[in-house]
């Protein structure tokens, strides 16, 4: 075996750990975990601390899913797929179990489109536009998120991507579907959050610029 794949493995593991999330709120002045779902994610950070903070930690949440596979296919090269798409499975474990954490973190969403883009960009794109047709057309990111993480291991099996990758895509996705369990519960009884696009007051701070 060569000798730097634990090392790879456990550093896209430490990236994707870290809480960008968390770090934003205390930029801001919040804890996001006692607030809103309490998740560390983009969605909770948009809107307790506005979109700048939510735009930031989406890019840096996708940031470290590409470190990721980027960091396997570097220092092992591309003839190991097996350990390409570990190291993107374990960026995304990172995120949703952070060492940082206690082993908590958020859902997994923004960092597996991340992993997906150094996996397989083109299916990353689909993924997405799935993503985001479901949410213009919902107004919910929790279902948008579910749908696409259903689609997505199908469309590998369809594409015949090769077999690491189609396996690792798929175990992210179950659990990034079973963390939006109570996110289904109430899509079910009708209570889920949509997202809307008007301005609202003023919750909180982020790097000294009042949000709104």
């Amino acid at each position: 075996m060569n000798p730097l794949i634990p090392l790879v493995l456990i550093g896209s593991y430490l990236l994707g750990s870290i809480p960008f999330g968390v770090l934003a709120g205390k930029i801001g002045g919040v804890d996001v975990r006692s607030v809103g779902s309490g998740n560390v994610g983009t969605t909770n950070v948009w809107r307790a601390l506005g979109p700048v903070a939510g735009l930031t930690v989406f890019a840096l949440d996708v940031l470290k899913g590409v470190a990721g596979p980027m960091l396997g296919f570097f220092v092992l090269g591309k003839e190991h797929p097996w350990g390409i798409a570990l190291c993107a499975l374990l960026a995304v474990l990172g995120h949703i179990f952070s060492v940082f954490l206690k082993f908590k973190g958020g859902k997994g969403i923004a960092t597996g489109l991340g992993a997906m883009l150094g996996l397989w960009p083109f299916g990353a794109i689909v993924g997405f536009g799935v993503w985001l047709i479901i949410f213009l057309l919902s107004r919910m990111v929790s279902l948008a998120s579910i749908l696409a993480c259903i689609f997505l291991p199908l469309f590998a099996l369809y594409y015949h991507l090769q077999l690491p990758y189609i396996l690792v895509i798929t175990v992210f996705c179950i659990v990034a579907i079973l963390k939006h369990i109570p996110n289904m519960k109430r899509i079910a009884a009708g209570t889920e959050s949509r997202v809307t696009f008007g301005r609202k007051k003023p919750e909180s701070t982020f790097g000294g610029e009042e949000k709104s």
